[in-house]
C-alpha cells in the first residue's frame, strides 16, 4: 500500500457524535470523502439528516440517528443500531460537548449543578461513548475524543470545561493502554478557535467579529475550520496512524498554551 493510500478509509464504518454541524460535521464529511460509511448522531434531526444526505452524495452510506449523549441509554442504543445496519464499528469520534446554556461561569460563582453538568457533558459522555464503542468495535479500530486547547491553559469563565477536557487527556492515555491488546488506538484532538455556532452564541459575536478578535492573536493568522480538525482525525483513524495511540494534538494555528 502506497503512503497516500494509507489515508483512505474504504470499507470502514465511522460514528461521529455531535455530527450535525461544526467540527463534527466537518469530520463526518471528511471521513466520507476518504471512503468511510458514516453515522452521525445529534439531537437535531434536521441537521443530521442534511449531513447524512451529503455523506450519501459522496458515494458511501450515511445514516442519521437522533440522540442526546447525556441520555445514558441513547448511545448504547444508537451503537447497537449501527452494528445491526452496518455490521460493525471501526471508528468512534466523541465530538459532542461544550456548554448547554451558552453561558460562562467563573469558578468562585459556579453552582454544583452547573459543575456537574459541565463534567457530564465534556468528560463523562466521552468516557461513555468510548467504553460503549469499544465493546462493539472491531479490533484495530480507532477512538478519537475531541476536546479543546482549554484543557491545558487557564480558561476564565470555562474552568470546569477546561478541567473536564484535561481529564479526557488522562482518560484517553489510560484507555489507549487498556485497549492496546486489541490494537484499538485512542487519541485526542484539541482544536483552538474554530468559529462554530456554539462559539458565536457563547461569545455573542458574528463570524466576522470572531475573526477580527482572534485572527490577529493566532500565529498562523487565521481561525481554524472544521476541515482542519477533520485532517487530524483522518490521521488518527486511518492506516497511516496505526502506530499512534494515547496522544493528543493541538489543532490551533500555533496558538500559545
Amino acid at each position: 500500500m502506497s503512503l497516500h493510500e494509507k489515508f483512505r478509509l474504504d470499507g470502514k464504518v465511522a460514528v461521529v457524535t455531535g455530527g450535525g454541524q461544526g467540527i463534527g460535521r466537518g469530520i463526518a464529511l471528511g471521513f466520507a470523502d476518504c471512503g468511510a460509511d458514516v453515522v452521525v448522531i445529534a439531537r437535531r434531526q434536521t441537521d443530521i439528516d442534511s449531513v447524512a444526505e451529503e455523506i450519501s452524495q459522496r458515494g458511501v452510506r450515511g445514516l442519521a440517528i437522533s440522540g442526546d449523549v447525556m441520555d445514558w441509554e441513547s448511545i448504547p442504543a444508537a451503537l447497537d443500531q449501527v452494528v445491526e445496519e452496518f455490521g460493525g464499528i471501526d471508528i468512534m469520534v466523541n465530538n459532542a460537548g461544550g456548554n448547554l446554556d451558552r453561558k460562562t461561569y467563573s469558578l468562585p460563582e459556579i453552582s454544583l449543578d452547573k459543575f456537574d453538568e459541565q463534567l457530564h457533558l465534556n468528560m463523562k459522555t466521552k468516557f461513555w461513548g468510548s467504553q460503549q464503542a469499544a465493546k462493539r468495535m472491531n479490533d484495530e479500530g480507532s477512538i478519537i475524543n475531541i476536546i479543546s486547547i482549554a484543557a491545558h491553559r487557564p480558561s476564565p469563565g470555562f474552568g470546569v470545561y477546561s478541567a473536564a477536557n484535561m481529564g479526557m487527556i488522562s482518560m484517553t492515555r489510560t484507555l489507549a493502554l487498556e485497549l492496546a491488546p486489541r490494537k484499538i488506538t485512542v487519541n485526542c484532538i484539541a482544536p483552538g478557535v474554530v468559529v462554530t455556532e456554539m462559539l458565536r452564541e457563547t461569545m455573542n459575536v458574528s463570524d466576522e467579529q470572531a475573526k477580527q478578535m482572534f485572527d490577529q492573536v493566532i500565529p498562523l493568522g487565521r481561525t481554524g475550520t472544521p476541515e482542519d480538525c477533520a485532517a487530524a482525525a483522518l490521521l488518527f483513524a486511518s492506516p497511516a496512524g496505526r502506530w499512534i495511540t494515547g496522544q493528543f494534538i493541538d489543532v490551533a494555528g500555533g496558538q500559545p498554551t
